[in-house]
């Protein structure tokens, strides 16, 4: 679909036709802003026409053949509404400023833009679990009981500043099952799914799973992940900025003018081929981690635990176990299971030895 559309100069067309619509309706399409997001409600209405199939052939047909779609027909259009809602409140304001931003940028765009994306993921990561989540999902305290003590005193013993402890209705919508954690500084909070509590038949299962999360916490991988991102976005912006002024460029994408947004989308289409190496490479570390996650969980006396739980796992959510390690390494950010298990198994027996 993209290739027709960059071969068949959809794009210059459809730019064209936003501008034109916004004038009909009275609005000044000489304002770049207003033309952008003209062009953007043009391409969410195309974008939630061409996906709404596959989403519907894959949660009500390859999810439900295998079991795993839980939700009615009427919650996943809920979501869908929602989804655009949120897109409609948050999308014109980031837009408008990364379009301000880029005007007015001059010699320091990439140091503008990139401080602006900072900023902003660190407001969608605090009121994302606290404002959006809980649109979508119900969260609810876990019950006093066995399991919550143990992930209290484990996270205690690690000096993990635990706040509060969620069990998320995932089985709303899916069987698969899984658990994380968020917040900042000394406000942390664990959440999991009632489908992993549901799936694991003892508590020091589930406590596994936790213990290995702790361990991407213990061992700062989030805070790797978070900085390498943003070297990332840095110097995507970076690359964005000497070529937003070629003009051949735009011309070559069938482009008269130089519209911000067109800019970044252009740049997001020529640097594919270096996102699909960068994309390698940061689940060879993310791999990495995860093998470190064990470990360091096993080194906390839930080797047992862990291996079982990640054998039940898997099997609940069908997962591959032993893919091809070309394949694995280039698709996946989590080794297979088989290697997973191995490398606990290694691990022990260099620990007997």
């Amino acid at each position: 679909m993209d290739i027709t559309i960059l071969y068949y100069i959809v794009l210059p067309w459809f730019w064209k036709k936003s501008g034109e619509l916004a004038t009909n309706v009275g609005l000044n399409a000489e304002n770049e802003i207003i033309h952008t997001l003209a062009f953007l409600a043009g391409v969410m209405v195309w974008s939630q026409i061409t996906d709404l199939p596959f989403s519907l052939y894959s949660t009500f047909v390859i999810e439900a053949k295998h079991g795993f779609n839980k939700q009615t027909i009427w919650l996943f259009i809920r979501d869908m509404i929602k989804g655009i809602l949120l897109s409609i409140l948050f999308g014109p304001p980031i837009v408008a400023a990364i379009i301000i931003i880029v005007q007015n940028g001059g010699p320091y765009l990439a140091i503008y833009l990139w401080g602006f994306m900072f900023a902003l993921s660190l407001l969608m990561m605090t009121i994302y679990p606290i404002v959006i989540a809980p649109l979508f999902n119900k969260f609810t305290p876990l019950p006093e009981g066995v399991l919550r003590e143990k992930i209290e005193k484990l996270a205690a013993s690690l000096n993990f500043p635990l706040k509060k402890l969620f069990v998320v209705d995932g089985s709303t919508r899916s069987s698969h099952s899984n658990a994380y954690m968020y917040g900042f500084f000394k406000n942390k909070r664990i959440v999991l799914y009632d489908t992993l509590i549901q799936q694991c038949s003892n508590e020091d299962e589930i406590v596994s799973v936790i213990a290995h999360e702790l361990g991407h916490w213990k061992l700062s991988h989030t805070v790797y992940s978070f900085v390498a991102v943003q070297l990332l976005m840095f110097l995507q912006f970076g690359g964005y900025t000497l070529v937003r002024n070629s003009k051949e460029l735009f011309e070559s994408f069938g482009f008269e003018d130089q519209p911000v947004i067109i800019g970044l989308i252009i740049f997001q289409h020529t640097i594919i081929p270096v996102q699909h190496l960068l994309s390698f490479c940061l689940n060879l570390v993310s791999r990495a981690f995860e093998f470190q996650a064990d470990a360091f969980a096993k080194n906390l006396g839930y080797a047992p635990q862990l291996r079982a739980s990640l054998v039940k796992l898997q099997e609940e959510n069908l997962s591959a176990m032993n893919t091809d390690p070309w394949y694995s390494a280039y698709h996946y950010s989590h080794p297979p299971l088989v290697e997973r298990l191995s490398a606990l198994e290694d691990s022990d027996s260099k620990k007997e030895d």
